[in-house]
């Protein structure tokens, strides 16, 4: 009797605690982001921890980016690490709440791994966009985690609707979704850190010609575009037949609705930033945008997966 209480209070400060890595991600990624933008990965030299010899920035905006980014990298990287571990030691059921824990702290030091190794190679691209692939893999498996855990805190907020039938070609058609978004997500990256994101000028026009070919840098922004246009049709047809399975599956239905916003959204995040030559605020709002939009894509995909019986409505399961 009087362990319940306990339990409970565990879990909610755990889920509390993994809201707060979540949200201090998502600041990570998009100051990674900026700090790439305005070339401040090197504005503190290649020392590390200190800050061109110091242990507070230097003089200049480029020096106190990366400062931040590091910092702020920092602590956040260590709570993810604490909440990971937590959640691990405290869940044997599911299965899934050790996945996504260790998915968030593998892909964490990855892609720190990637955003070290890009202070010795910041003109590749490749190594740019993957460093932004997987602080996005990151963010979606600690935002996967704090999820389930919210599920197991409050039963009946999405759990019990993986029982429910779902066709296979439902369940593959949002794989899809995901994995292709993934891919555009890192296109759109690689031809950011390629300097190709003025190379078609006005929108949706290129250049004046609605269909300018594919030649040089040009050739890979007009190839982002058209990938862009087809991940919203491919969004707005999952919208549509979750539409048809609202009322036995409105988990699915409610998150086709959010990413439909949300790429409607990051289509004309897209229009502004070209409009407005590509402008910091732009940028941000762009990668915030997909960066929400992969994480919803990646819960439906999820939801598509079946529960273990004994994990349906069951908030307990603790070691």
């Amino acid at each position: 009797m009087s362990r319940q209480p306990t339990v409970g209070r565990s879990l909610t400060a755990l889920r509390r605690w993994t809201d707060a890595a979540t949200v201090g991600l998502y600041v990570v990624i998009l100051i990674g982001f900026l700090d790439t933008f305005t070339f401040s990965a090197d504005g503190c030299g290649i020392e590390w921890p200190l800050c061109n010899g110091g242990v507070t920035p230097g003089p200049g905006l480029r020096s106190e980016v990366e400062y931040w980014h590091r910092a702020i990298t920092g602590v956040v990287g260590t709570l993810v690490v604490v909440v990971a571990i937590w959640a691990w030691r405290r869940y044997r059921h599911p299965l899934e709440v050790r996945l996504f824990a260790a998915i968030c702290v593998l892909f964490v030091v990855v892609q720190a791994a990637l955003g070290a190794a890009a202070i010795f190679a910041p003109e590749s691209a490749a190594l740019l966009a993957s460093h932004f692939g997987f602080a996005l893999l990151a963010f979606a498996g600690l935002g996967l985690l704090d999820a389930v855990l919210r599920q197991r805190e409050r039963p009946h907020t999405g759990w019990e609707f993986r029982q429910r039938g779902l066709t296979p070609s439902m369940a593959r058609y949002i794989w899809l979704v995901l994995l292709y978004t993934l891919v555009l997500i890192y296109w759109g990256t690689y031809v950011a850190h390629r300097g190709a994101g003025e190379a078609c000028q006005g929108w949706p026009l290129c250049n004046g010609q609605l269909w300018p070919g594919f030649h040089g840098l040009e050739a890979l922004i007009f190839a982002h575009r058209l990938g862009a246009l087809a991940d919203g049709l491919m969004v707005a047809g999952l919208w549509w037949a979750a539409r048809r399975q609202r009322q036995a599956r409105p988990d699915l239905w409610r998150g086709a609705q959010v990413a439909l916003g949300l790429v409607a959204l990051q289509i004309a995040s897209g229009a502004y930033l070209i409009l407005s030559h590509l402008s910091v605020n732009a940028e941000m709002l762009h990668v915030g945008l997909v960066t929400l939009l992969f994480f919803d894509l990646a819960y439906l995909a999820v939801q598509t997966l079946p529960s273990h019986p004994r994990e349906v409505g069951a908030p307990g399961a603790a070691l």
